[in-house]
């Protein structure tokens, strides 16, 4: 299925401007990809909800931190299916993992929603939970890293980076739809009827949601890169990816790092950490982190723009030190019914976050050649997020009891930001068309 358009049709006079074909798979791309992870990202808002229901300890901070291992459990399982996903889509085509991956995303998220709770069904709850969970993170371990593949193969070279930046617009979006939905039900909504079933509705609005995904991803068509390289299918892509790119996947690993750091941190993480250790109200937060992911979502397009301007590296590098500098002095400043430093945060993350976003996201798609781009980017993307993006809302959770100190999540972050600017700078990223 297609819709009717004629490849030469262009949107600005220049050849190397947008075309309308281009509009149309970067608009299509952006928002399957919003919507499937919406379906991702709702969990988290309602982590709090979600470990009374499901987990029975007698601390909340003890069933919180179960709750944020359900969340792990979700990204580490991008690893695995960003594998088998990948593996197919160097064989068999870009387009093919696409209906797929939104299926599985959509069927768990509506299942969350109708759940049983621990008090009803007992061990069976959390045991469900997590296997819906896992489903899910194969599902995006292989929906990301094929729409990038996908839209840098149908993307003239001048728009690369705006590509990569629309298509993590639309991500972003998605984060933000979960937010507003989750501010929404907290506002209007009262906390009794929140806590018994209203959560159920973030998740059944996602199902829906998913089917939306399936029905876009129809009108779109296979790469004109992967049409020309049938010939040079690799028989076992991942192995080649291991035995000639090494030190590729260490430095895009490495620049992916901050970026799923910082959105778990900041867009995900946040609210539940101000709610649980300075006590601000859900509704005041969600309403302040959904305006912060929405210009996320647009500066994400703005730097990819920018990238395609002076290079993905330069930008990458800003986003490293920007967050080495911020971080510390604002969760220093952090205190009960202070609001100024909560903006200057939701600020100063948005604006590094989204370059980092729209850079590191370039830098990985183009290091690895058509024949293994899936495979390669797919695991090291999966690599970074499984790690890091994952482990994040648990690593800071149990350093702050740790250590007693809530400063802590600062100091992760500026440790990763670190780390990743150290690799960018030790040698020039590779670039394949």
């Amino acid at each position: 299925m297609s819709l009717p358009l004629k490849a030469e049709e262009i949107f600005q006079v220049e050849n190397k401007k947008l075309t309308r074909k281009e509009i149309k798979i970067f608009s299509i791309s952006a928002i399957g990809g919003s919507l499937e992870f919406y379906d991702f990202v709702v969990y988290v808002y309602f982590a709090s909800i979600m470990s009374n229901l499901f987990f029975q300890t007698n601390s909340p901070i003890t069933s919180l931190i179960l709750s944020y291992s359900v969340f792990a459990c979700g990204y580490f399982a991008r690893l695995l299916g960003g594998i088998l996903f990948s593996h197919f889509g160097d064989k068999k085509g870009r387009k093919n993992s696409f209906a797929l991956t939104v299926f599985l995303m959509a069927l768990p998220t509506f299942i969350i929603g109708c759940l049983p709770t621990y008090a009803q069904i007992g061990i069976f709850a959390p045991i469900l939970l997590v296997l819906c969970r896992f489903i899910q993170g194969l599902a995006l371990g292989g929906e990301i890293p094929c729409s990038l593949t996908f839209i840098y193969e149908h993307a003239q070279k001048t728009n690369r980076g705006l590509a990569c930046g629309a298509l993590f617009c639309g991500v972003t979006f998605g984060t933000f739809l979960g937010s507003s939905v989750g501010y929404i039900l907290t506002k209007f909504m009262h906390e009794e009827t929140l806590n018994s079933w209203g959560w159920r509705i973030l998740f059944l609005i996602g199902g829906v949601l998913g089917l939306i995904a399936v029905y876009l991803r129809g009108f779109l068509n296979e790469t004109p890169v992967f049409k020309r390289m049938k010939n040079e299918v690799v028989k076992i892509p991942l192995k080649e990816v291991f035995q000639s790119h090494k030190l590729t996947i260490i430095q895009t690993t490495t620049g992916l790092w901050v970026v799923a750091v910082a959105v778990s941190l900041f867009l995900l993480y946040l609210p539940n950490y101000l709610k649980a250790y300075f006590f601000f109200k859900s509704e005041d937060i969600l309403r302040i982190n959904s305006i912060a992911v929405l210009f996320y979502s647009i500066l994400t397009l703005c730097f990819g723009v920018v990238c395609d301007k002076i290079g993905p590296k330069k930008v990458l590098n800003f986003s490293c030190i920007l967050f080495i500098l911020f971080s510390y002095p604002v969760f220093l400043n952090f205190s009960q019914n202070n609001f100024l430093p909560i903006y200057l945060c939701y600020l100063l993350a948005t604006i590094a976050t989204s370059a980092a976003t729209a850079s590191s996201m370039y830098l990985l798609i183009q290091s690895f050649p058509a024949k293994i781009r899936y495979s390669g980017a797919s695991f090291s993307y999966n690599l970074a997020f499984a790690i890091f993006g994952g482990l994040t809302p648990l690593i800071v959770t149990s350093l702050i009891e740790k250590t007693g100190s809530t400063i802590s999540p600062a100091y992760f972050i500026i440790f990763v930001s670190i780390i990743a600017l150290a690799f960018s700078l030790f040698k020039p990223y590779h670039e394949y068309d």
